[in-house]
């Protein structure tokens, strides 16, 4: 009887020792972006939101998290191309999945419509759901100057987010 208390005591440490959170989320897609983009670090108000991570799903309790779904904003030039206008919103899914021991990944299977974005002034998520606040350039902005204020609701279906 002690040593099955023992097991799951210690299982139960295990499980939550890997619980994830918005923190882990956006280090691990940082990591990420320094792999596959250049031009990641900003000035001014530019980047204010540089790697900001919201919870999509929560996940499993009981398993520490696992199935917890994030989505982490970012701005940068992907591949390298060069010059101000490759730097791009980018969205990236960090996913506690496998073993509830392993820590969370990037999911690079997840796709994002399109969406007309130059920069993003606010980004919220629950329930596979996520809510994506920002600007664009409507018809009298100059270059660099985005004035128009537009909002996307996204919910994930089958490893898409498809806008509602």
């Amino acid at each position: 009887m002690k040593k099955s208390v023992a097991f799951l005591s210690f299982a139960a440490i295990a499980i939550n020792a890997y619980a994830a959170d918005e923190r882990d989320a956006s280090r691990i897609a940082k990591k990420y972006s320094e792999v596959v983009a250049c031009q990641l670090e900003g000035i001014g108000d530019y980047q204010k939101n540089q790697y900001k991570a919201v919870k999509v799903n929560s996940g499993e309790a009981d398993l520490g998290g696992l199935g917890a779904i994030f989505v982490v904003y970012w701005e940068g030039d992907v591949g390298c191309a060069g010059g101000s206008g490759t730097i791009v919103p980018n969205f990236t899914v960090v996913e506690h999945s496998g073993f509830s021991s392993a820590a969370p990944v990037v999911r690079t299977d997840y796709k994002f419509p399109e969406m007309d974005l130059v920069r993003l002034t606010s980004i919220s998520g629950k329930n596979g759901q996520l809510l994506v606040k920002g600007i664009t350039y409507g018809p009298k902005d100059q270059q660099n100057a985005p004035t128009k204020v537009v909002s996307y609701s996204l919910k994930i279906v089958n490893n898409e987010f498809v806008k509602q």
